[in-house]
């Protein structure tokens, strides 16, 4: 699977089913009732999502009930994929053009790969970031006079998500480290 913007959306929904077997409209209702509703509720965008991921065969889908509701549960393959997908190495290009899936990859992290993979993950993500902010404040420091007040603003917005992203992942990386237990 792919792990552009546009499967952010399947590895949403391999990470609900991993968490428990689920009908369409169950994570269409997760999505409309928590904080994941910035993906599509949409029966447009959740169904044909489930059968991209039934056709590849990472879940698999049985009818239930009285109802026959289609459940889909996770493959063998379906777990490999998203392990590997949570797994792989943070680059650059993730940091700049995608924090958002860094942080669904995270987001199912301790129920999928534990303790030890969700450090690791952290200071890969912690690292991509001191590399790149310097840079990018570099930039600003000297174009902000010939910028326009606009584009200077949407920049120092930027600067400060990134740094927002850093203090995020000092104190994730804390947590981890402070607790008792658990897989490392």
């Amino acid at each position: 699977m792919k792990t552009d913007s546009n499967s952010n959306l399947g590895f949403a929904l391999l990470g609900l089913l991993w968490q428990s077997p689920r009908s369409g409209y169950d994570l269409r209702k997760f999505f409309s009732a928590t904080p994941m509703m910035s993906f599509s509720d949409s029966p447009g965008a959740i169904y044909p999502a489930l059968r991209r991921l039934e056709q590849r065969g990472f879940i698999r889908g049985q009818a239930e009930g009285a109802r026959r509701r289609k459940i889909f549960q996770l493959t063998p393959r379906g777990r490999s994929e998203f392990r590997r997908w949570q797994t792989q190495p943070i680059t650059r290009q993730d940091v700049v053009r995608n924090c958002d899936a860094l942080v669904l990859r995270f987001a199912f992290m301790d129920q999928s790969v534990g303790k030890r993979d969700c450090l690791r993950f952290l200071k890969s993500f912690q690292r991509e970031l001191l590399q790149y902010l310097p840079g990018l404040r570099e930039y600003f420091r000297t174009n902000r006079r010939h910028m326009p007040a606009s584009g200077r603003l949407a920049l120092q917005n930027g600067i400060e998500a990134y740094e927002g992203n850093l203090r995020w992942t000092e104190v994730a990386i804390r947590t981890y480290r402070n607790q008792k237990g658990g897989s490392s």
